[in-house]
């Protein structure tokens, strides 16, 4: 892979990931334009419930790239998805209010964050396996990294869009404008796809396996992979749970619920954790390609467990330790970069892209998704504080478990296949 496809590759999941937080942080801006209600508390409640719904996208869209990618090319899917994230921004810029067309304005909604949780989810896949097949393979967790940091670095970016598109000084309808951000950055990304010839180097029917798995349906290659299938959606889910709980949840629940933090400096940790997360994103998928992902990987998990008792011990006696905190945020990176790797190795190159992408869409609807909701249910139930930090290290043993098979998995079809 040249420089210019690696950086036209992460420059695309970052303009993607960009259009896909923008949303959430623009949700009371939203609320008030595409719902009637004299309470603001009720038009959240439309906007995030309309958001729950349009969840049920992904592993459509999966379905949908996963056999283009698998099929016609990843560069392929992952370009027609850019298209229809940047269109579905356009069309939320000049998108009409509630008080113009009613009830279709949140229709038009609706359609479009369906159609950025689609575009998102399995065009960003498409992305990381493209850089996991054409990056050298002693490079391979490093590119996860990097390919991790500049996801983060758009989430970070459409935050700081949403907080400058809303400032007092501005007019009322500015806030649309960092959606037009996300449409511009988006046409640019395709432009620049065009101008270098950006496409896999590799086509489709060259790839191992292709002639045996291209006429099948997808149901006939899960059933036959139902196993590598369950331990994928484990695993992706598993890892998308931890970060739903460090960087969504675990900053309300101390500063909202338990009360061991005010808001403004819990804030000012979790952006804290995102950077070191962002950094030793890159760091961890570099000693991973030098040591070996799984025991890197394998001794992280140790290191984060055994933070997650302390932050447990900590938080017994009401006390917030915030550097075992930002440490856990520091160690995952070395956990879920060499995890990523393994992920992607473990799936066969000819499904590669449909098991992959449907597995993190079902993971993430499944496992992901209700985390927050779950860890306060479940110091609601029992009024133990630490509990929910128990939750938190079932999904790391999770993800050892799911590495430990599929890490088991690829040395056996290796062995098999050089004692042929």
């Amino acid at each position: 892979m040249n420089k210019k496809s690696f950086i036209i590759s992460v420059f695309t999941v970052f303009v993607q990931y960009y259009d896909y937080h923008l949303f959430g942080f623009m949700a009371a801006n939203i609320a008030s334009h595409f719902f009637p209600s004299d309470e603001i508390i009720t038009q959240l409640l439309n906007t995030y419930f309309l958001m729950a719904i349009a969840m049920i996208a992904k592993p459509l869209g999966s379905i949908i790239f996963g056999k283009i990618g698998d099929l016609k090319g990843r560069s392929n899917s992952f370009k027609v998805s850019l298209f229809g994230t940047s269109a579905a921004s356009f069309i939320l810029f000049i998108a009409p209010a509630y008080e113009s067309v009613g009830i279709l304005s949140a229709f038009i909604l609706l359609l479009c964050r369906m159609s950025i949780c689609a575009f998102v989810t399995s065009g960003s896949d498409g992305v990381r396996i493209y850089i996991y097949e054409h990056i050298p393979a002693s490079k391979r967790c490093l590119g996860v990294g990097i390919t991790t940091l500049f996801t983060q670095a758009g989430s970070l970016t459409a935050s700081l869009s949403a907080w400058f598109f809303t400032r007092n000084y501005l007019p009322s309808y500015s806030w649309k404008f960092a959606f037009l951000v996300g449409g511009v950055l988006g046409i640019l990304a395709l432009l620049a796809m065009k101008i270098t010839n950006f496409s896999d180097h590799k086509q489709m029917h060259e790839t191992d396996g292709f002639s045996e798995f291209q006429n099948l349906s997808l149901t006939k290659i899960i059933r036959t992979n139902w196993e590598l299938f369950l331990l994928c959606i484990v695993l992706a889910g598993s890892i998308g749970s931890t970060n739903q709980f460090l960087i969504v949840f675990f900053g309300t629940y101390n500063f909202e619920i338990i009360g061991t933090i005010e808001r403004s400096s819990m804030q000012k940790i979790i952006s804290l954790a995102i950077v070191a997360y962002m950094i030793f994103s890159v760091v961890g998928g570099y000693i991973a390609d030098k040591l070996g992902p799984y025991i890197v990987a394998k001794f992280a998990v140790f290191a984060v467990l055994t933070c997650s008792i302390l932050l447990c011990l900590y938080l017994n006696n009401r006390i917030l330790n915030e550097w075992v905190f930002i440490g856990i945020a520091t160690l995952m990176p070395f956990v879920t970069m060499p995890a990523a790797a393994i992920f992607k190795q473990s799936i066969p190159e000819a499904i590669r892209y449909r098991l992959f992408s449907l597995s993190h869409a079902i993971g993430s609807v499944l496992i992901s998704a209700p985390t927050a909701f779950l860890s306060t249910f479940i110091y609601h139930k029992t009024n133990i504080i630490w509990l929910p930090i128990v939750y938190f290290i079932c999904t790391i043993i999770m993800i050892f478990l799911s590495l430990h098979y599929l890490n088991k998995r690829i040395v056996n079809i290796t062995q098999s296949k050089n004692s042929d």
